[in-house]
C-alpha cells in the first residue's frame, strides 16, 4: 500500500485532469494533512499546490512522485472548506481546479534556487566541463552565480550532471507578494464600541439560518452592527458579504466609526499582495471582513456568523464563467458544514428565500419601513404630447431646482438611440454578428454592438431600398441627457453609465439632474434628493426572464430602502401590472402571492428547480439535432420531467455563433448535474464544434 495525496496545483491547468497525485515521504508522515500547501515537482518544474485528499492505493499503475515540501507558513484550508468546494464542484459541475484555484492566495511565489557542487570522481571531460568542475570541487555554487561568473550554458551543466561529475539540490524559497497600499484596511476606527437598539430575540433566532426581512437599509445595517458585535465580543471573526463593491464600501464607512478596530476588504479591485494580505489574517487573527462573493471562501480561523445582505441581489448568482454558483446557496451550505448561523437580509426577500420560511427551513423576522415617499405613476399610454418626457415630469423637476433639491433619472438603455430605422422599408440596422440592434452613440458620431462591440458609421442609404430617411428610434441616457442641458440650461447635469468614465465621484454630488443606469443606485441615498424618476418601468418589466417582475420589485424596493426624497414618478405603459399597484400600496403581500400564483401554474422556482443547458455552435443545424438528442435522452430517463427546448436564447446570434437553451423543470430533485453533463457529452457527436454550459438551480432564466 502506498499512501498517496490528490494535489491540486495552484495556477497550473492540466487538461482534463483536476488534481494528480503524489506519494507523502516518511518526513512528511506526520505534518501532512488535507488542506496543507505542499511544492510539488511537474516535470522539470517546481509547483505550489494543496492537499486536497489523501489515500491509500496498492500497486500504483502509474508512477507517483514525492511532495518536496510542506509550506506551514502559507494559510491552511479546513477541512469544511474542502468539503464546500467538491461540494460546489460537484452540485454545479464545475471544475475541480477551477474552483479551488478561485479561492487559493495569488500573491504567493516560488523562487526554486539550483545549487551545483562537484563530486569525488574521476570521469573524462572536455575543457569547458574541467573549468566548471574545479570551481565546484570546494564551493558550492548556485546557479545564477556560477552561469554569471564563468559565462557556462545549460548544455554543459547537463552533461556534467549525466557523467556524474557533479551534483544538483534544489532549494524553495517563497515569496509573498507586499501590499504598497492599504486600500484593503479600513483608514479609521471608532474610539470605543457604539451601541444601537434592536430587538434582542433576533439573537434568540438563530438557531436556523435566519431571513431579516428589514425595509429600510439604515435600521438593517444597525442590526448587522448589533449581531457582529455580540459574536466579536465572544472571540469570533465575522463575514459581511455584500453584492456590489460600492454597496461593501458604503457599509464600510458606516461600520467603522462604532468599532474599536479596522476591519478589512475584500474584493475583486485588490492587487494580488492585497487579496494575500486579507486571506492571511483572516486565518491567523480574530477578524471582521466585508467581501463580495469571493469572501465566502476565505479560510477564516473561527468564523462566527456569515452575514449576507440585499439577499435577493441577481449579482450574486454567478454564471458568467467558471466556478458557476450561488452565492446565497454557498453561504448557507458553508454554515450548514461549519455548524454556524447565517443571516440573509433584504428590504424586499427573493421570493425562493421567503418561501423556506413558510416551510421553517429559516426563520424569519420583519421590520416595515416608516418613511415612504410619495409614488406617482404617469401612464405613457395617455401622455403623447411630449417626446421624451411628461408635463408632470417636468414640472416636478423644475419644482426641485427651485427648492434645491437633486433629482435623479433611472434608464437602463445605454447610448442615445437603442436603433436606427429606414423610414422608407422598416429595415433596422443589425449587427453583421450578432442578432442585436446597433446602438447609436452621438458623442462618438458611430453605432456599436453592445454584445460583440462591432462598430460602424452611421448609415447614409439603406442598404435594402436606397432611402436616406432614418429614424434615430428609442431613448438611451446620451439622448435623454443632451434634452436634460438642452432644457435646463443652468442645472448642472450628469450622465452616469457604463460608457462614462468619473474621475471623481464626489462629483455626483454637486449635480442638480443626474440621469443614469443602474449605476446611480448606491448614490440615492443622498439627503438632499427630493425626486427619484423610473423613466420607463418597462424596460425592466418586460425582459424574457420569468423573474423580471421580482428583479424588478426588488429593485425599487431596494431603492425605497435607502431613498430619502419625497417623490419616486415611475413611468409605464402598463400601470395596471400587478408590480406596479403592489409598489403603489407597498405590499410585498399582495406582490408575493400573485408571483407565487404565476409560478405554480407554470412549476418555476420555488416549486421546482430549474436546470438550463446552454448550447453554442456556428451550426445551427448541429445545435438543433444534438440538442434534440439530449433532450430525447432526458426524456427516456426520466418520462414525467418538463423539458422545453432547445429554443432560442437571448440574444440567439452572438459573436457568429448560435445559441439555444434547454430548460428543465425539476420538481422532485431527480437530476444532478453528473447526469447532465454525461447526456450532453455522450450525445455529441464525433468532430463537433458544440460547446454546452450547465447551470443547476437557476433562479432566473432569459427565455
Amino acid at each position: 500500500m502506498v499512501r498517496v495525496s490528490k494535489v491540486v496545483l495552484f495556477d497550473t491547468y492540466i487538461p482534463e485532469k483536476d488534481f494528480l497525485y503524489y506519494s507523502i515521504p516518511e518526513e512528511f508522515t506526520e505534518s501532512a494533512d488535507i488542506g496543507k500547501a505542499v511544492v510539488v515537482p511537474l516535470k522539470k518544474s517546481r509547483k505550489l499546490g494543496y492537499i486536497w485528499d489523501i489515500e491509500e492505493i496498492e500497486d500504483p499503475e502509474f508512477e507517483v512522485y514525492p511532495i518536496l515540501s510542506i509550506l506551514e507558513n502559507i494559510p491552511p484550508l479546513s477541512k469544511p472548506l474542502v468539503r464546500l468546494v467538491n461540494w460546489i464542484s460537484e452540485y454545479y459541475s464545475n471544475s475541480l481546479y477551477k474552483t479551488a484555484n478561485y479561492i487559493f492566495p495569488s500573491g504567493v511565489e516560488l523562487e526554486v534556487l539550483r545549487y551545483l557542487k562537484a563530486r569525488d570522481t574521476v570521469v573524462e571531460m572536455s575543457k569547458k566541463q574541467e573549468k566548471i568542475f574545479l570551481a565546484l570541487i570546494d564551493n558550492e555554487m548556485e546557479e545564477k552565480s556560477l552561469k554569471k561568473s564563468l559565462k557556462v550554458s545549460e548544455s554543459v551543466i547537463k552533461a556534467l550532471l549525466k557523467k556524474g561529475a557533479i551534483e544538483e539540490r534544489f532549494e524553495i524559497k517563497l515569496i509573498e507578494k507586499k501590499p504598497r497600499k492599504h486600500v484593503y484596511l479600513s483608514e479609521k476606527k471608532g474610539d470605543s464600541w457604539g451601541s444601537f437598539t434592536i430587538d434582542k430575540k433576533i439573537l434568540d433566532l438563530m438557531k436556523k439560518p435566519i431571513l431579516l426581512f428589514i425595509e429600510s437599509r439604515d435600521e438593517r445595517w444597525k442590526t448587522y452592527f448589533e449581531i457582529m458585535k455580540h459574536f466579536y465580543q465572544r472571540g469570533k471573526s465575522i463575514l459581511f458579504v455584500f453584492p456590489t463593491i460600492k454597496s461593501l464600501i458604503q457599509f464600510g464607512d458606516f461600520l467603522s466609526q462604532y468599532v474599536p478596530f479596522s476591519i478589512y476588504f475584500y474584493h475583486s479591485f485588490l492587487t494580488e499582495a492585497q487579496s494575500y494580505s486579507v486571506f492571511k489574517v483572516a486565518t491567523t487573527e480574530q477578524a471582521v471582513v466585508l467581501s463580495t462573493s469571493k469572501g465566502l471562501f476565505l479560510p477564516f480561523k473561527d468564523l462566527g456568523v456569515i452575514i449576507v445582505d440585499q439577499e435577493e441581489n441577481e449579482f450574486y448568482n454567478m454564471r458568467e464563467k467558471e466556478p458557476r454558483y450561488d452565492s446565497v446557496v454557498v453561504a448557507l451550505k458553508r454554515g450548514e458544514l461549519e455548524g454556524i448561523p447565517v443571516v440573509l437580509g433584504s428590504s424586499s426577500p427573493s421570493i425562493v428565500s421567503f418561501y423556506r420560511t413558510i416551510y421553517r427551513e429559516m426563520e424569519l423576522y420583519r421590520k416595515p419601513l416608516f418613511y415612504r415617499p410619495q409614488i406617482t405613476v404617469i401612464d405613457l399610454r395617455k401622455d403623447k404630447t411630449q417626446e421624451i418626457l411628461d408635463f408632470y415630469s417636468l414640472r416636478k423637476i423644475e419644482e426641485n431646482l427651485r427648492n434645491r433639491r437633486k433629482v435623479f433619472i433611472l434608464l437602463n438603455r445605454l447610448g442615445y438611440s437603442p436603433y436606427i430605422q429606414c423610414q422608407d422599408c422598416g429595415y433596422i440596422f443589425m449587427c453583421p454578428h450578432c442578432k442585436s440592434s446597433l446602438v447609436y452613440h452621438l458623442e462618438e458620431k458611430i453605432m456599436k454592438c453592445h454584445y460583440c462591440g462591432f462598430e460602424m458609421l452611421p448609415p447614409q442609404r439603406c442598404p435594402v431600398c436606397e432611402g436616406y430617411s432614418f429614424v434615430y428610434g428609442g431613448i438611451g441616457t446620451e439622448k435623454l441627457y443632451r434634452y436634460l442641458v438642452n432644457l435646463y440650461d443652468r442645472a448642472k447635469v450628469l450622465r452616469i453609465d457604463s460608457e462614462v468614465e468619473l474621475q471623481d465621484e464626489t462629483i455626483i454630488y454637486g449635480a442638480d439632474i443626474v440621469v443614469g443606469t443602474r449605476l446611480i443606485e448606491p448614490w440615492l441615498d443622498d439627503e438632499k434628493i427630493g425626486l427619484l424618476i423610473i423613466y420607463n418601468l418597462d424596460n425592466f418589466l418586460h425582459i424574457p426572464d420569468f423573474a423580471s417582475p421580482e428583479k424588478t420589485f426588488n429593485m425599487i424596493k431596494r431603492i425605497i430602502g435607502i431613498y430619502k426624497g419625497r417623490e419616486m414618478i415611475i413611468r409605464t405603459y402598463n400601470p395596471s401590472h400587478y408590480v406596479v399597484r403592489a409598489l403603489k400600496i407597498n405590499s410585498f403581500g399582495n406582490f408575493l402571492n400573485r408571483e407565487l400564483l404565476n409560478r405554480k401554474s407554470l412549476n418555476y422556482p420555488p416549486f421546482s428547480k430549474i436546470h438550463q443547458i446552454l448550447l453554442e455552435d456556428i451550426d445551427e443545424k448541429e445545435i438543433l439535432d444534438e440538442g434534440g438528442r439530449i433532450v430525447s435522452k432526458i426524456k427516456e430517463e426520466f418520462k414525467d420531467l418538463a423539458i422545453l427546448g432547445p429554443a432560442p436564447y437571448f440574444p440567439y446570434f452572438v459573436r457568429d455563433k448560435y445559441r439555444y437553451q434547454i430548460i428543465i423543470k425539476d420538481n422532485e430533485n431527480l437530476i444532478n448535474s453528473d447526469f447532465l453533463k454525461k447526456v450532453c457529452e455522450e450525445n455529441r457527436s464525433p468532430f463537433s464544434n458544440l460547446k454546452f454550459i450547465i447551470n443547476i438551480d437557476m433562479r432566473e432564466i432569459i427565455t
